[in-house]
Order: structure tokens, then sequence, then C-alpha cells
């Protein structure tokens, strides 16, 4: 394990696509400050730099998927996978080794990105605002999510021998995930009331009735489970602060590592090497 993951990491160094990605986590966050700057200097909003820090978790999930179909992908179409395992590495050590090359990468990614926010946005736009331990925890929460998505996408590129099928699966996974997290997202913020419009003598009249579209109390509870479990809907909840089941987030994470991981060493145990 340990050779496995030192020759991982020296071809992570020597990786144009690691590089792009540690350029592409500085790039976005300049742009998230200088946008907000420019909201603060024309409209006079108030910014929030613990915000600021949680705009780049939406779209974890879609840069890891890129990252990872690329980077493991093409182990298998350079014969790198196989020739590992005839030099007498076990399958369990080549998964588990990717697995941590992958999460590492998507986390340094993310804190690159939290190091630009915080060593810029403080001195702009002032102090955190809410507890040192209440941002901790949705810092965590981010974190295991994070690991949680790079288990997911480790899977699928160790399952998937084609590097373009994996980059396609992939990138359609991520972003799959975001639309089911916006759908259930549009379902719960239903409006109760609807405001309809009549006229009578030549007035309109304006009044709040009953929008029939409005879920049930059944199907908001899906949604919101859906949302839990979905690592893009956690990401989402983070982002947009609206976290009702904070506690029970890193369970569902931990619980998507799980499976994804144990089904996917089962599978590539399995799994013919051409």
């Amino acid at each position: 394990m340990i050779k496995l993951l030192n020759a991982g990491f020296t071809r992570l160094r020597k990786n144009r696509l690691f590089w792009l990605l540690t350029i592409f986590s500085i790039c976005v966050a300049l742009f998230i400050i200088y946008s907000a700057y420019n909201d603060m200097d024309k409209y006079g909003r108030t910014i929030e730099v613990e915000q600021l820090m949680f705009n780049y978790s939406t779209i974890i999930g879609i840069v890891t998927s890129i990252f990872t179909c690329l980077f493991l992908g093409i182990e298998y179409s350079d014969g790198a996978i196989r020739n590992k395992i005839i030099i007498g590495h076990r399958r369990i050590n080549i998964y588990l080794s990717n697995l941590i090359i992958v999460t590492i990468t998507s986390l340094f990614s993310y804190i690159l990105f939290l190091g630009v926010i915080v060593s810029i946005g403080i001195p702009l736009f002032g102090n955190i605002t809410i507890s040192i331990a209440n941002l901790l925890i949705l810092l965590g929460t981010i974190f295991v999510t994070t690991i949680a998505y790079s288990s997911i996408f480790t899977f699928l590129a160790m399952i998937i021998s084609n590097k373009t099928i994996t980059a396609v699966v992939s990138i359609m996974a991520s972003f799959g995930m975001m639309m089911i997290a916006l759908t259930c997202f549009n379902i719960l913020e239903t409006p109760k009331t609807i405001q309809t419009s009549t006229i009578e003598s030549g007035e309109t009249k304006f009044e709040e009735v009953p929008n029939p579209k409005y879920p049930s109390e059944e199907k908001k509870k899906v949604c919101q489970v859906l949302l839990d479990i979905n690592p893009a809907g956690q990401m989402f909840q983070i982002a947009g602060r609206t976290v009702p089941n904070l506690k029970v987030l890193p369970i569902y994470s931990l619980g998507v590592l799980i499976i994804s991981t144990g089904v996917g060493l089962i599978l590539f145990k399995k799994k013919e090497l051409k």
C-alpha cells in the first residue's frame, strides 16, 4: 500500500491535471472575492466571509468527477493497473490507494480555496460572523461529503475500463445529483398560497388562495431525505445556510462511502483486466 501511495503521489505531482485543478481552485476563490467586492462597492451589501467559504462546495462534485475520471481512467488505457497486479500488488490495495489519492486531492483543492478566501476575504470584508465551533462543524461536514463524492467517482473509474465512458458517466452522475438536489429544493420551497387577480367593475383585485401544487407532508419528507443523502443536496443546503438535519449529514456521507467502496472492492476483485 505504501509503495502504491508513493508512486501515486509522485505521479500526481507531475500530473498537469493536478496543477490545472490547483490553478482552478485559486481562480475560483479570486473570482468569488472579486464579485463580492463589486457587490459591496456598488450596492453597499454586507459580505460574510463564511458564505464565500461555502460557495465552492456546490461545484466540488463536478470538479472531483472530472479529475477522478481523467486521472484514474488513464490507468486502464496505459495498462498501469494490469502491471500493478502482475508485479504482486493486491487489488484491494490498488483500489484503496487510488481512493486515498483522489480524496486527498479533492480535499486539498477545497482547502486551497479556503486559504485564498480567508487570507484575502477577511482583510477586505471583516472577520467571520458565526462562531468558530459552528464554522468548523459546517466545514467538517463539507469535508466528509467531499470524501463521499471521491468514493462515488473512484468507484466509477475503477469499475469502468474505458476512459471515455468513465468521463461521460462520471460527469453525468455529478450533474444528475445536482439536478435531483435542485428539484427537491424547488419542491420544498413551493409556497403554500399563490396570488390570483380578478377584475371587478374595472378594478383589479388580488387574493391569496391555496397553492394546488403545494406538496404533502410525506412528499416533503421524501424530498428532505433525498437532499440529505445526496452529496450535492448536502452541499447546496450548507451553501444556502438552510440545514435542518446537519447532524445526520456526515452519517449519510459515511454510509455512501462505505457502500460505494464496499461494492467497488467486490466488483473490482471480480473484474477481468485485459
